[in-house]
């Protein structure tokens, strides 16, 4: 009988050997992979959205400053609406003289024997101070301003001889203040001064057409 022969190993290794990732060879390629998964997503999901994030904001940045120039170019708008009503047909003041006229009415009484020193014209009122004339001649100028149908009123409220404090080499000042008349009255006036004048250089127009009454009158009986 063949003897049979038993193993010479008497010891017994019980460990398995587990195959893991985190060897190089295996981690390096799963890392890449997820790093290259969170900048995609950090790329579509959060960059792009902050930078269209960003290009609002730059744009609502430049509309508002495209409103603030466009209120600040607008700021006396209603100023000047309501100036330019005021010459427009349906909204223009008829009150109020045509400030040419104004001019040609202080032309007319005031500059040739003034200086005008100041001038403010604000509705029916004009504020203005003159040099020159005498206390005579202002006193001539005020009665010649009160007879003008354009003039409402006037009043000298300082005047100021200056030749006495300078020997006799300066000149007189004053102060005036003229209220202009309603000029749809002053329009209404010369139309009747006009009809008025015209009647008076041809009186025969209405004897002419009062026999002609007469005879259609007469006629008809």
């Amino acid at each position: 009988m063949k003897k049979t022969k038993l193993p010479s190993k008497k010891t017994l290794n019980l460990v398995v050997k587990v195959k893991t990732l985190a060897h190089p060879t295996r981690l390096i390629p799963i890392l890449l992979l997820i790093f290259l998964g969170v900048g995609i997503f950090t790329e579509f999901a959060v960059i792009r959205r902050l930078e269209k994030v960003r290009q609002a904001e730059a744009e609502l940045a430049e509309m508002r400053r495209n409103l603030e120039m466009i209120q600040s170019a607008y700021a006396d708008y209603d100023e000047v609406e309501a100036e330019y009503n005021r010459y427009t047909y349906d909204n223009y003041d008829r009150t109020l003289f045509d400030r040419l006229d104004v001019l040609a009415l202080l032309e007319r009484q005031l500059f040739p024997v003034c200086t005008v020193q100041s001038l403010n014209i604000s509705g029916q009122t004009i504020s203005m101070t003159v040099q020159g004339p005498t206390l005579e001649q202002m006193s001539d100028i005020l009665t010649s301003l009160r007879n003008d149908p354009m003039v409402d009123g006037v009043y000298m409220s300082s005047y100021t001889d200056n030749s006495e404090s300078s020997g006799g080499s300066g000149s007189s000042t004053a102060v005036l203040t003229i209220t202009l008349a309603d000029a749809t009255v002053y329009a209404q006036q010369m139309a009747e001064a006009e009809a008025a004048a015209n009647a008076a250089e041809n009186p025969d127009d209405g004897a002419e057409e009062a026999p002609d009454a007469l005879t259609e009158n007469g006629g008809g009986e």
